[in-house]
C-alpha cells in the first residue's frame, strides 16, 4: 500500500515537472534583450525591440506629435499654436521602455505564461506620459489667446470742449484663466486626445475693472499744473509725442508713476526724432531729445500739487527752461522720475502743448489742503564754476582758422526751497533737493589744414598748449613762412 501510494506521488512530481519544464522553456524561449511582440507604448509598437529602438522610436514619434496645431477657442475668436510651441514633452520614457521590456520576463513562471499567452489575443499598451511645460504654454497662451478675451475696461476721464471733466464708465469683462486652461490641456491630451490638430475652448475668469467711475467722481479741483514753452523743430515732435503718452493717466491713491516708463521706447516706431539731447557733458542728436522738458514740466506740476516724490535727478548740465534745481532728467534705463498720489482719492495728469505753444500740465483730484494754503519754490544758486576755453584741432579747416563748436555751460550747485504761504502769510519752508550741474568749456576748432606738413605740425603744437597767443603766434609764423 504505501509502495502503491509512494509510486503515485512519483508520477505527479514528474508530471509536475514536466509541466515546468514545458513552461519554463516557453517563455524563457523569447531574447532578454528584446520587447515581446504585440507590446505598444502608446500608440507606438515597439514589439521586438531593444531598449535603445524603443526609446529612439517614441522619440521619433514624439517628434510628429509636436507638428499637430491646437485651435484654442476664446468665445467666438481663436488662435492657434503647435504642440511644440506649447512645449508638449513625453515624460519617463525610458521608465515606460523598461516596463515594456519587463513585460512577461519578470515574476512567477506561470504568470509569466498567462501575460505572454495573452498577447496573442491582444496587445498590451503601456500607457505615455505627455504633458504640457507650463513655462511655455503660458507664455503661448499669454501672448495668443489672452489678448482676444473681452477685457474688462477701466473707467475714465475726458476732457470736454469748455474744460469740464466727463467721467465715462467702467465695462466688465473676462479673460483668460491661464493656468486652468494648461491643466485642461494637460487632461485633454492624458485622455481624449487621438493624435491629431485639436480645439479646446480656453478657461476664462470674470474680470472687474481696476478703476470704477464712483472712484473718480471726486475730481474736481486742480492741485498744481506748470508750464514751459515748448519751442520748434524735431524737439517739438518729441515734446508731443511725450505729452500724449502722460496724458489721460489716472493714479489712484498709493499708486505710482514711472514717466519713464510711460513714455518710453524713444524711437521712431513709438513716434520719437532724432532731437538734441544732453550725454556725457555735450550736445548730441538722439532719439527722444526733449524728453527731459515733459518730465521736468511734470516734475514742477507735481511739487505744486504736494505728491510724493520717490525719484528725482538733475540734468548733468543746466537748462534754460527751468530755473536751477527744478529739472528732472530721465534716461531709458538710467535716470527716472518717479512719484505717488499721496492722496486718498485719484488723481488725474492733463497734458497739451496750446495754441500758444505752451506745454502744459495740470494735475486733478480733491483738494484737502486748508483753504487759503498756497506753496511756492525758490532756486538757490550755492556754488559756481566758470566754463574755460578747449581749443581742439580741425584738421579739415585752414590752417589758424578758429571756429566756436557747441555752447558753454557754468557749473552750478543749486538747491530748491519749498515755501508754504496760508492767507499770504509765510508758514514754513524747507529744502527739498539738491543738485550738481556740471560746466562744460566753450570749445574752439583751430584749423590745421597745410601743403606744408611742418607748418600743419606747428600749430598742432601750439594747440597742445591751451594758450591763446600761443596758437596765434604760431599762426602767424606758418603764415609768414
Amino acid at each position: 500500500m504505501y509502495l502503491m501510494a509512494g509510486a503515485a506521488c512519483a508520477v505527479v512530481l514528474a508530471v509536475i515537472g514536466i509541466v515546468y519544464g514545458v513552461m519554463y522553456s516557453y517563455v524563457n524561449q523569447y531574447p532578454e534583450n528584446r520587447i515581446l511582440d504585440h507590446v505598444f507604448i502608446g500608440t507606438q509598437d515597439v514589439s521586438g525591440m531593444t531598449k535603445k529602438e524603443a526609446v529612439q522610436a517614441i522619440q521619433s514619434h514624439h517628434e510628429e506629435h509636436l507638428n499637430y496645431k491646437v485651435t484654442m477657442k476664446v468665445g467666438e475668436e481663436s488662435a492657434q499654436a503647435t504642440l511644440a510651441e506649447l512645449g508638449l514633452e513625453h515624460r519617463d520614457v525610458d521608465q515606460l521602455v523598461e516596463s515594456a521590456m519587463d513585460y512577461g520576463k519578470k515574476g512567477p513562471i506561470a504568470m509569466r505564461l498567462m501575460k505572454i499567452r495573452g498577447l496573442e489575443k491582444e496587445p498590451y499598451v503601456i500607457k505615455e506620459v505627455m504633458k504640457l511645460d507650463e513655462k511655455k504654454a503660458e507664455a503661448v497662451i499669454k501672448e495668443r489667446a489672452v489678448p482676444l478675451a473681452a477685457r474688462a475696461e477701466d473707467a475714465y476721464v475726458e476732457r470736454t470742449g469748455d474744460g469740464d471733466f466727463q467721467v465715462v464708465d467702467e465695462k466688465e469683462g473676462y479673460t483668460v484663466n491661464v493656468e486652468a486652461s494648461i491643466q485642461k490641456m494637460n487632461q485633454y491630451i492624458e485622455k481624449t486626445w487621438d493624435h491629431s490638430d485639436f480645439e479646446i475652448e480656453m478657461e476664462l475668469k470674470k474680470e472687474e475693472p481696476k478703476i470704477k467711475a464712483a472712484d473718480l467722481s471726486t475730481i474736481e479741483d486742480e492741485l498744481g499744473s506748470f508750464s514751459t514753452d515748448a519751442g520748434g523743430g524735431e524737439r517739438w515732435q518729441n515734446l508731443s509725442t511725450g505729452v500724449s503718452k502722460l496724458n489721460g493717466t489716472i493714479l489712484m491713491p498709493g499708486e505710482s508713476l514711472s514717466v519713464c516708463d510711460a513714455t518710453a521706447p524713444y524711437d521712431a516706431e513709438h513716434g520719437y526724432v532724432e532731437a538734441g539731447s544732453y550725454e556725457n557733458g555735450q550736445v548730441v542728436d538722439s532719439f527722444g531729445g526733449g524728453i527731459c522738458q515733459v518730465s521736468t514740466t511734470l516734475y514742477n506740476a507735481v511739487l505744486y500739487a504736494e505728491l510724493q516724490v520717490e525719484k528725482r535727478y538733475p540734468h548733468s548740465m543746466l537748462v534754460n527752461y527751468v530755473k536751477p534745481s527744478r529739472d528732472a532728467a530721465i534716461a531709458e534705463g538710467i535716470l527716472d522720475f518717479v512719484f505717488t498720489n499721496n492722496y486718498d482719492t485719484p488723481i488725474y495728469i492733463f497734458g497739451e502743448i496750446d495754441d500758444a505753444n505752451q506745454m502744459r500740465f495740470a494735475i486733478y483730484g480733491k483738494d484737502t489742503r486748508p483753504e487759503g494754503r498756497t506753496v511756492e519754490y525758490e532756486s538757490e544758486t550755492l556754488e559756481t564754476e566758470d566754463y574755460g576755453v578747449t581749443y581742439q584741432e580741425d584738421p579739415d579747416a585752414p590752417l589758424g582758422s578758429m571756429q566756436y563748436s557747441g555752447s558753454p555751460h557754468t557749473g552750478v550747485t543749486a538747491q530748491l526751497w519749498k515755501v508754504v504761504y496760508q492767507d499770504g502769510v509765510e508758514e514754513s519752508r524747507e529744502v527739498i533737493n539738491h543738485s550738481q550741474y556740471s560746466k562744460s568749456d566753450q570749445i574752439i576748432l583751430v584749423g590745421t589744414k597745410s601743403d606744408d606738413p611742418n607748418k600743419s605740425a606747428l600749430v598742432r603744437s601750439a594747440i597742445s598748449t591751451q594758450s591763446a597767443s600761443q596758437i596765434s603766434a604760431a599762426t602767424a609764423q606758418a603764415n609768414a613762412s
